[in-house]
């Protein structure tokens, strides 16, 4: 990474800390947004605390788009083989609570403000972002809960991302894209080194990647590790508004038919990779077919792709913040073919390339609302009216607000259409509020003081 992207990643404004968020709020009172860039903080705040990252093995999953998806597979698998589970992803839809998972629960808030009490020294001396002071917390708190084994998703890059601090037993990049050019590098082989900064010496690695050249670098940064590298080949499936099914021939489980609702021809290589990778997990942590069937089955990942039904109309509901989350979208609305109109409600972040989005977009879409997003982070907003110049003025309106907009999209849908909410996990979140469908794991669960 060169110097100046270093820079322009340190002065990055608000990447992790959304608006409008009382427990995030409450935890991590003013704490900045930025991105820092390295390790330094988020080690010397785990030392502190006895280094907790160490007391349960972690599976430690990169790339650019995919990992949280593969993550929520890694962390339904290992909780149906009988482990208590631990999941850290981010972002979050509508609260902090997302963040940090226990079997598929998240934490009761008093739990969380009160360890978040216990760090706040150490913040205070280290002054970390927002981002590492949540990974730290995170850590924390799987160990006082007694995880026995902990999922983690990379927030971004991989090799100075505050998540890093791990020694892993099992990594995955799911693949490379271009996302956070200006931060991470402007083509995808130097975005492939500082993903593969997440492998370490001995450890196993998968990946789904197809493109050459960054799989080239992943061999190369492999190699100088010492990491055991394993592509994973695109599976077969049959993709459908459901869910998929597919069967992959295993070394360790032989032939699986798995059912998942997970929706997307992109979502067939996520499990392909999640369930391969398991195979090389240490004997210390037995998995079962059964259990890679029930887990496979029950994983859900709120707003990638998600359906939700509303008096015989459809909403579907992804988060696709970059142009190849974009395009794998529009390719699973050609497939699954969902009831015509089709109006998108777009809320894209300023800092994406949403000139080539909304075009990719387009093409799929009868009509498209543009609309802004009051829970983003105000330094990241765009504006829908410069962006509204580049589609056609029968197909695009302006709409402010999340609410409004799809207020707008269900008279222009009727009642047996489908509205299409995308752009970033700040939309999808604010349309999950409006609907009434706001994540079981986004609410807050009951303190038991025994």
């Amino acid at each position: 990474m060169s110097h100046g992207a270093q820079e322009r990643l340190t002065s990055a404004i608000a990447f992790g800390l959304p608006e409008n968020d009382p427990l995030a709020a409450r935890i991590f009172p003013g704490l900045p947004g930025d991105v820092k860039w390295g390790l330094e903080r988020t080690e010397r705040t785990l030392a502190s605390l006895g280094d907790p990252q160490l007391d349960y093995p972690v599976l430690h999953v990169g790339g650019t788009n995919g990992k949280g998806s593969v993550a929520r597979i890694w962390a339904e698998i290992l909780q149906a083989a009988g482990f208590r589970t631990g999941l850290y992803t981010s972002p979050h839809l509508v609260s902090f609570r997302e963040r940090i998972l226990v079997d598929g629960r998240p934490l009761p808030d008093e739990l969380l403000e009160e360890w978040s009490r216990d760090l706040r020294p150490l913040l205070v001396r280290e002054a970390p972002s927002f981002f590492e002071a949540a990974t730290a917390l995170a850590f924390l708190a799987f160990s006082r809960f007694g995880a026995e084994v902990v999922v983690v998703e990379v927030g971004m890059g991989g090799r100075l991302d505050a998540t890093n601090v791990v020694n892993p037993v099992l990594t995955a990049i799911t693949n490379v894209g271009v996302d956070h050019a200006g931060i991470l590098g402007e083509t995808q082989e130097a975005i492939a080194r500082e993903k593969a900064g997440i492998l370490k010496p001995g450890i196993p690695v998968f990946t789904a990647t197809d493109d050459p050249a960054a799989f080239a670098v992943l061999t190369e940064e492999a190699a100088l590790r010492e990491a055991l590298l394993h592509k994973v080949p695109p599976p077969e499936g049959r993709v459908q508004l459901d869910g998929v099914v597919l069967r992959l021939v295993t070394k360790r489980w032989g032939a699986l038919d798995l059912d998942s609702p997970l929706i997307g021809r992109h979502q067939l290589r996520n499990l392909a990779l999640a369930v391969h990778a398991l195979e090389a997990l240490p004997p210390r942590l037995p998995v079962s077919a059964r259990a890679v069937k029930q887990g496979v089955n029950r994983t859900r990942v709120p707003g990638r792709f998600q359906v939700e039904r509303e008096r015989g109309r459809t909403w579907i509901l992804d988060i696709a913040h970059n142009l190849d989350g974009v395009r794998a979208l529009v390719r699973t609305i050609e497939e699954v073919n969902p009831s015509r109109p089709l109006i998108g409600v777009v809320g894209i972040l300023d800092d994406k390339p949403w000139k080539e989005m909304l075009r990719e977009l387009d093409s799929v879409l009868d009509a498209v609302i543009l609309t802004t997003v009051s829970s983003a982070p105000k330094a990241r907003s765009w504006e829908p009216e410069i962006a509204a110049q580049t589609l056609s003025p029968d197909r695009v309106s302006l709409s402010a607000g999340v609410g409004a907009a799809m207020e707008v999209a269900r008279t222009r849908t009727g009642p047996s259409g489908t509205v299409v909410v995308t752009g970033s996990a700040y939309t999808v979140g604010e349309c999950l509020t409006c609907l009434g469908r706001i994540p079981l794991e986004a609410l807050p669960v009951p303190f038991d003081s025994g």
